[in-house]
């Protein structure tokens, strides 16, 4: 890895490690871990035999979703960001532009509190050089349904390719609430269930290791810059379950 593991104790040292750890103008991303040993990979290939299953997962989510939404998605992309967004196996792995945000998902479980957390940083352009996808501008990632390069990563034709491509950081439209307010971005992973962690060289992603007798002092300083379960995910549901703090 580029960097060591750092350990953070308060907002502060994030900044520390923030501002230690990145170059000017740098894109990183982060992602917030209950756990320090998860590891950096999606759902759908934590069990190497769930990848056969792809297709068959679309299809029935497909089957099943269709009366219960009023846009239906255009096309595989959107299909598969759409089982993303609800929790369904996918090759996708959720990423945010905010370090904050990160650092909430980290510390925010109370079943995980007495755990080592991890905030995992991710540089997208390293990522993405070291799976050899490189564009004329230096720092442009890949958007899903406008560059071709990512065709290969499509649920339809990994099973056709029979290369096991690298995974890649990639975007896509923040078309829902949810999205916008997590600055979400994601990893998709090809055939390999490879942890991103131990892809390449290492030197894409480094991590913050959060102790568990930091998560009280940390949850109250992201409580006082505004970050709660609501501000992440702007839903009735939140709204219902912040209005029963007032409660004694």
């Amino acid at each position: 890895m580029r960097y060591k593991d750092r350990v953070v104790r308060s907002v502060g040292d994030l900044l520390k490690a923030l501002k230690k750890q990145a170059k000017p103008k740098q894109l990183i991303w982060f992602r917030g871990q209950s756990r320090k040993n998860w590891k950096l990979i999606p759902s759908l290939a934590r069990n190497v035999s769930h990848l056969k299953a792809e297709n068959a997962l679309i299809k029935r989510f497909m089957q099943n979703a269709a009366p219960h939404l009023d846009v239906q998605p255009r096309d595989e992309w959107e299909w598969m960001f759409l089982m993303q967004h609800h929790r369904a196996h996918t090759r996708l792995l959720d990423w945010s532009e905010s370090p904050l945000a990160a650092l909430y998902f980290a510390v925010s479980n109370p079943a995980h509190k007495k755990m080592e957390s991890a905030v995992w940083c991710l540089d997208p352009v390293a990522l993405n050089r070291a799976a050899n996808l490189k564009f004329e501008f230096d720092v442009e990632i890949p958007a899903f349904g406008t560059d071709k390069v990512l065709d290969s990563y499509l649920p339809s034709r990994v099973s056709e390719n029979p290369a096991e491509l690298f995974p890649i950081a990639i975007v896509g439209p923040r078309n829902t609430p949810r999205m916008a307010a997590q600055l979400g971005t994601f990893t998709i992973n090809h055939r390999l269930h490879t942890p991103i962690e131990v892809f390449g060289a290492r030197k894409h992603v480094w991590r913050w290791i959060i102790p568990p007798s930091a998560k009280p002092n940390l949850n109250r300083e992201l409580a006082h810059l505004g970050y709660s379960a609501l501000t992440l995910f702007p839903e009735l549901d939140q709204v219902a379950n912040l209005s029963k703090e007032l409660l004694p």
